[in-house]
């Protein structure tokens, strides 16, 4: 919903073992992973048929202690029902020393079926026995000021252009990035890379 591929490639590591796309719906990040040397596994109740796929809850995942080298959870955890549970499943999934990256909306319109929005206090808890690597706001401001924007569009039957807002924005905010004070006081979405302590 709000990540954008070129976000996430940034963030995500090179590899060669399994990596885990925790709610990875469609399989959408099945390319760049692959890309990246690393074996995708999609687990999510819904999963595709693209790549190596698993329905599975993520509150309860079938697979054993330590498999997974990286974990991606990208739009999910505010999906998850409880998402302390499936932060314990990502711990025990997760190998150590292994690489967890995390996007979840902030500011950002409730999209249907999500329950959750974090602050960096709650990842701070949620992310105990992990050290953070990175933790940042792609969609800054301009972001949020565009999803405003494009719902007065969609209201006025413009919405056609929310496309080109939201460009916009996301290159407003990158260009505007390194001059940020206080980058997570203004959140449209936090992106989290953290390491497994062994």
């Amino acid at each position: 919903m709000s990540s954008d591929i070129r976000w996430l490639d940034e963030a995500i590591p090179k590899g060669n073992g399994l990596a885990l796309d925790s709610g990875g719906g469609r399989g959408g990040l099945r390319i760049l992973l692959e890309q990246k040397g690393w074996r995708y596994v999609n687990a999510d109740l819904r999963p595709s048929r693209n790549g190596f796929a698993v329905c599975a809850d993520a509150h309860r995942l079938p697979f054993r202690d330590g498999v997974f080298g990286l974990i991606v959870a990208k739009d999910a955890l505010e999906h998850f029902e409880n998402p302390w549970l499936a932060m314990e499943e990502i711990r025990r999934v997760l190998a150590d020393g292994g690489m967890l990256v995390i996007w979840v909306p902030f500011m950002w319109p409730f999209h249907g079926d999500d329950f959750y929005r974090y602050t960096p206090l709650a990842f701070e808890r949620f992310l105990k026995g992990f050290t953070i690597v990175r933790f940042d706001t792609p969609l800054w401001v301009f972001s949020v000021l565009a999803l405003v924007f494009e719902e007065i569009l969609k209201r006025i039957r413009l919405g056609f252009l929310g496309r080109y807002t939201r460009e916009m924005a996301w290159r407003l905010d990158r260009l505007f990035q390194p001059k940020r004070q206080k980058p997570r006081s203004f959140a449209g979405a936090y992106l989290i890379v953290a390491e497994k302590e062994t």
